[in-house]
C-alpha cells in the first residue's frame, strides 16, 4: 500500500516556500497570458479595472470569471450567475477532497486558506508533488498558491488596465491558453503505464458519459456529471492499486 504522505506545518521556513514559488513557474506563465485575456473580456463587459481586481482575488477562477463576464454582459441575473459559477466550480470539492488527507494535521486556518486558493493548476503541481511519496510541507504549498495567485491578480488587472487595446483574442489564440496549460500539467502527472491505463480509463468514462448525457440532458448538465462520474472512476481506481 502506497504511504500516505502529510503536509508538516512549517509554514514559515523560507527554503521551502521558494521551492513551491518554484514549483509555481509553469503555472505563472500560463496564467500572464490567461489574465490578459479575463482582465480584457471583463472590461468590455462592463466592469471596472477595481472590479476585475476584487473578483481575481476573491472569485479566482478563470472560467468561472469569464463565464461571469459574459453573464453580465447579457444582463443576467445575480441569482442565476451565482448558480451557474457554483455548478462550474464543483470540481473543487473533488479536489479537497483529494487534498484533505494531506493537510488534516495542519491548524484550521491554514486549511481554509489551502481551500481558498485552490485552482485546476495549483492541484495538478501539487498532487503531481505529493504522489512522490516525498516529504511534503505547508510552505511549500503556501509559495506555490500564493504566487500563482498574486500573479493572476496583477495579470488581468493589467489586461483590464489595457481594455480594448488588446488585439482580438481569439485571432491571437489566447482563448485557449487555459485549456493547453491544464492538459500540459496533467501529462507531467502521468508517470508511468499504471497511471497511462488511469488517465485513458478516466478520459472514456468521461467522454461516454459527456456524449450519452446530451440525449437526456442539456450539454452542460452533461459535461458537469461526465466530470463528477470520471472522476470518481480515478479516485475508485487508484485507491484500488494503492491496496495492490
Amino acid at each position: 500500500m502506497a504511504k500516505e504522505v502529510r503536509l508538516t506545518d512549517d509554514i514559515s521556513n523560507k527554503k521551502h516556500f521558494r521551492n513551491g514559488v518554484h514549483a509555481s513557474l509553469p503555472i505563472v506563465l500560463g496564467y500572464i497570458a490567461i489574465g490578459l485575456v479575463v482582465g480584457v473580456v471583463a472590461k468590455t463587459a462592463g466592469l471596472t479595472v477595481l472590479e476585475v481586481s476584487l473578483m481575481s482575488l476573491l472569485l479566482y477562477a478563470g472560467s468561472a470569471q469569464l463565464i461571469v463576464s459574459s453573464l453580465i454582459g447579457v444582463g443576467a441575473s445575480a441569482p442565476s450567475i451565482v448558480f451557474t459559477i457554483f455548478l462550474v466550480n464543483m470540481r473543487h470539492l473533488l479536489y479537497s477532497a483529494s487534498l484533505a488527507p494531506h493537510i488534516r494535521t495542519l491548524p484550521l486556518w491554514q486549511n481554509i486558506l489551502i481551500g481558498l486558493e485552490l485552482t485546476d493548476e495549483t492541484f495538478a503541481v501539487a498532487a503531481n508533488h505529493l504522489a512522490g511519496n516525498r516529504r511534503a510541507h505547508a510552505a511549500w504549498l503556501f509559495g506555490l498558491n500564493l504566487t500563482a495567485h498574486a500573479t493572476w491578480i496583477a495579470s488581468t488587472t493589467i489586461g483590464a488596465i489595457a481594455g480594448r487595446a488588446i488585439p482580438n483574442t481569439h485571432a491571437l489564440g489566447l482563448d485557449f491558453a487555459l485549456t493547453a496549460m491544464f492538459a500540459a500539467l496533467f501529462v507531467l502527472q502521468i508517470a508511468s503505464s499504471s497511471q497511462m491505463r488511469v488517465a485513458i480509463t478516466v478520459g472514456l468514462v468521461s467522454a461516454v458519459v459527456a456524449v450519452g448525457g446530451t440525449l437526456f440532458v442539456s450539454s452542460s448538465w452533461a459535461i458537469i456529471v461526465a466530470a463528477v462520474m470520471a472522476a470518481s472512476v480515478g479516485v475508485l481506481i487508484e485507491r484500488k492499486l494503492q491496496w495492490i
